[in-house]
């Protein structure tokens, strides 16, 4: 795929991303703008929704009047329930968050719409997108070929594989140690590391008081069974070779992973409060300087100080996944089918209403649109590349964005929307960045898409669980009660396991009955029955030239 070449000035640079004219309004629709109310849960950043200077954008570029209807993110789903509950919905979920068990309920209820005519008539862009985009199809479309409901999509090249594990190389070079790439050198590193000091590994629980995967398990499991944990999301499904879904806490990997994990936990070489304390802890112990080896989906968001020469930034690598005694060495893959919605519109729409939402997403749906949407008008976070700049991928960049001060802590904005609603953050906008070195402050995207890419990619399985499910609404009570009772079991077995406090060579078969008591063999069968087809990864491939743009950056920096 490729990204646009040139830029010159900004109508050029517009027509260069589809838009090629302003929409039009004819006088008579201008007069009478169409009154909408949306439900949402803005980012506390956003400083109010109604005076919001993209919203007043949206108003006048699309001929609407939008009255918000809003909810705070601790009680949005709560909010969302009771509204639809009540009968008393506004025509537009815009900012809502739907399972596509929810999505399907609410769509044959006929309280969602179907959007497939009216995604292909006013939202072109869209359509497009769900038909190219791989797995896109798949996770927006209910089995009956309804579309009920947008995602909020975004490419993310080292999202796709955020389980990653940190290692200090400077250490690495002091204690004459060569980059683990076997499970048995890595424990060996681990016992040098401890035998001068260093806290060899450390992490923290994942979900609340956690991080973006800091449990220490994920990346290691991956040396003995394909592991797709996700903090609060587990569902720890895979593929087997016969094709069809395994649950993986249930294997033999699953047990040789675990006497690896306790192995290393009883001799002291991850620290026993990876398993119960929380992000702040963690980013505190790698600050001190004494830790070896950390999990997290990106280094700069534990090392103080990022891009400064104080921080020892440039002392943290990712470490590629570990050959375990079978050869076994996956990356885990979040990649997924985009599911779930964020947007629908409801029964209570009218067709004016349905027409301007719509040209709202097709426009959501180009790189300008997601760039202003995210960050307002030109000047004040963004502005368009310049000629020659280059964006993640090598090509010429579009936008050059100041994340760092859009981003900065706590500071609240009323510009943008920040990633309200459905949108489309793509492969050419996120490959559009103005790709800075990967070893400064500026860089961090062109860090972690390079760590992402010399380690992690192609290490996924071919065929991978798409991550949901279709489930019926006369069976979803009993599916969320075998998913959660079999979470939670794996969970706590699994950290008395590593603890020692069951032992894996007396405790397993009865760890194997009570999964099975709770219902796997159901739970396997309903998701099976359900989940469509695996979703094929192959187009997920490592680019040497990626690599080698990337590495070329550091040195002209």
């Amino acid at each position: 795929m490729k990204l646009w070449k040139k830029f010159g000035f900004i109508a050029s640079a517009m027509a260069m991303l589809g838009l090629t004219a302003p929409l039009s309004i004819p006088a008579a629709e201008a007069a009478s703008p169409v009154q909408v109310s949306m439900f949402a849960s803005p980012s506390t950043q956003i400083i109010n929704m109604n005076t919001n200077w993209f919203t007043k954008y949206v108003e006048k570029k699309f001929n609407m009047n939008i009255t918000w209807v809003e909810a705070p993110a601790s009680d949005e789903q709560t909010k969302e329930s009771l509204l639809l509950e009540s009968g008393k919905y506004p025509p537009v979920f815009w900012g809502g968050s739907f399972t596509p068990v929810q999505e399907l309920q609410y769509g044959t209820e006929g309280i969602f719409l179907p959007l497939n005519n009216l995604l292909k008539k006013y939202a072109p862009n869209a359509w497009k997108a769900i038909n190219t985009v791989p797995g896109f199809k798949q996770g927006v479309t209910a089995p009956n070929g309804d579309i009920y409901g947008l995602p909020a999509y975004n490419w993310c090249w080292h999202c796709d594989w955020s389980a990653k594990m940190w290692i200090n190389v400077k250490l690495l070079k002091k204690f004459h140690l060569s980059m683990p790439t076997t499970t048995g050198q890595f424990e060996n590193v681990l016992e040098v590391f401890k035998k001068h000091g260093i806290d060899p590994l450390v992490g923290a629980t994942v979900g609340p008081g956690g991080g973006w995967h800091s449990n220490p398990t994920t990346f290691l499991m991956n040396s003995f069974v394909y592991d797709d944990e996700n903090g609060s999301n587990s569902d720890y499904f895979f593929i087997n070779p016969k094709g069809k879904l395994a649950f993986a806490p249930a294997q033999s990997g699953w047990k040789q992973g675990l006497e690896y994990l306790h192995t290393l936990y009883a001799n002291g070489l991850m620290d026993k409060t990876a398993m119960t304390q929380n992000n702040t802890q963690l980013q505190a112990q790698v600050n001190s300087g004494k830790v070896g080896v950390f999990p997290y989906g990106c280094k700069q968001c534990v090392i103080n100080n990022y891009g400064t020469p104080q921080s020892h930034f440039n002392d943290w690598v990712s470490m590629a996944p570990l050959k375990g005694p079978k050869g076994i060495n996956y990356s885990p893959f979040y990649g997924l089918p985009p599911s779930g919605a964020t947007f629908a519109l409801t029964n209570t729409s009218t067709p004016a209403q349905q027409i301007a939402v719509m040209k709202l997403i097709n426009f959501l749906y180009t790189p300008l649109g997601t760039q202003m949407m995210d960050f307002g008008p030109e000047g004040k976070y963004w502005t368009y590349a310049k000629k020659g700049q280059k964006g993640l991928m090598g090509t010429q960049a579009i936008f050059n964005t100041n994340f760092n001060e859009f981003y900065n802590g706590s500071s609240q904005q009323n510009w943008g929307w920040n990633q309200l609603g459905p949108m489309y953050q793509s492969f050419k906008w996120r490959n559009g960045y103005v790709a800075y070195p990967p070893n400064t402050g500026e860089g961090s995207e062109s860090m972690l898409q390079l760590e992402t890419e010399m380690n992690n990619t192609g290490h996924q399985p071919k065929l991978v669980y798409p991550g949901f499910a279709w489930i019926p609404s006369d069976q979803v009570q009993q599916y969320a009660m075998y998913q959660t009772n079999i979470d939670n079991y794996v969970n706590q077995w699994m950290d008395q396991f590593i603890a020692g406090t069951k032992s894996l060579s007396k405790d397993w078969n009865t760890y194997i009955q009570g999964l099975n008591g709770l219902g796997l063999q159901q739970y396997l069968q309903t998701t099976q029955q359900y989940m469509g087809k695996p979703f094929n990864t192959s187009s997920f491939t490592k680019s040497e030239k990626d690599i080698k743009f990337l590495e070329g950056l550091n040195k002209k920096g």
